[in-house]
């Protein structure tokens, strides 16, 4: 995949990431289940994606290639995390809408920030914080550009972020545990995906039996477009990354908070006030100059510590 691919790619995954946040809110606010519950299914249905997946990302070398234990266990853990971050923005949902939840999860720059800086000792340059201080010039620009975000919603926005940080964090490890069997980035990072979505598959299978039985009707109206949507966000995200690396990946990610912005109008303009609540032309304005100031914020994080 050349770089202009990768590029294309990156932008794939925030335009079906986006979609995919819809479609949750329209689960969890038109469903009287729990917010979690869509998980298993969902993830269940991702983990046959991931078996499709996984014998054209083999690595050359066959199994006897592939340290299994740590890579295992790193994928247990991202699968873990990205589970609970998942449940969290679930819940967040049921009270922000997608287009001012998307672009807020870019919180978790400042909680990568401290998580370096306090929890590493790796101190952030001067860049990395003026990246940090534009995230919270931001959130305050969009917790003023509609409804009030309540206190519960931000308790959300918190534990969503913090889980996909974590979860982030076990990603990379995966991708160094795997390295052996892999000398280039790209069949690393697409083994990987195929190996994290397998566990998390696995894992969504055996909770199957806990969860509130799913009528067919339902699986098709939340579930099965819910894991297309997300489990072809994350081909399309690992291939930017093949491409691009981790760094340019997770800038060109960060646009999805504009394209959940353009999103939410346009479901609002249809009617759909139950997704996406109308707001007039200067509450649009603040939002998407809050996604811009996000996206600005992420890549000079990135470039500051380059």
């Amino acid at each position: 995949m050349t770089g202009a691919a990768g590029l294309a790619a990156g932008f794939a995954a925030a335009a079906l990431q986006s979609c995919s946040y819809l479609v949750s809110a329209r689960y969890v606010r038109e469903s009287r289940r729990p917010a979690w519950t869509l998980l298993p299914p969902a993830f269940a249905l991702m983990g046959l994606g991931a078996i499709a997946l996984l014998p054209a990302t083999w690595p050359a070398g066959g199994a006897a290639a592939v340290p299994w234990r740590p890579a295992l266990a790193a994928a247990g853990l991202s699968t873990l995390f990205c589970l609970a971050a998942n449940a969290a923005m679930f819940l967040l949902l049921r009270r922000v809408d997608s287009s001012r939840a998307s672009p807020l999860l870019a919180a978790k720059v400042p909680m990568l920030a401290a998580f370096y800086s306090f929890g590493l000792g790796r101190p952030c340059t001067a860049a990395q914080w003026c990246g940090v201080a534009l995230v919270v010039a931001a959130a305050a620009l969009l917790a003023g550009a509609g409804r009030r975000i309540s206190r519960s919603g931000w308790g959300w926005l918190l534990a969503t972020c913090a889980g996909y940080c974590v979860a982030d964090w076990y990603i990379v490890r995966t991708f160094e545990a795997v390295a052996p069997a892999f000398p280039g980035f790209a069949g690393r990072s697409l083994f990987s995906l195929a190996l994290i979505y397998l566990v998390t598959g696995a894992a969504s299978l055996a909770l199957l039996p806990f969860v509130p039985r799913f009528p067919a009707a339902e699986w098709r109206r939340h579930a099965l477009p819910y894991a297309a949507l997300w489990f072809l966000a994350m081909v399309a995200l690992y291939g930017c990354f093949a491409a691009c690396g981790l760094v340019l990946g997770n800038i060109v990610q960060s646009t999805r908070g504009l394209v959940s912005v353009g999103l939410g109008w346009l479901v609002a303009r249809t009617g759909r006030t139950d997704l996406e609540e109308r707001v007039g032309a200067g509450v649009v304005a603040r939002r998407v100059l809050a996604a811009l100031l996000l996206v600005a914020a992420v890549a000079l994080y990135a470039a500051g510590g380059a």
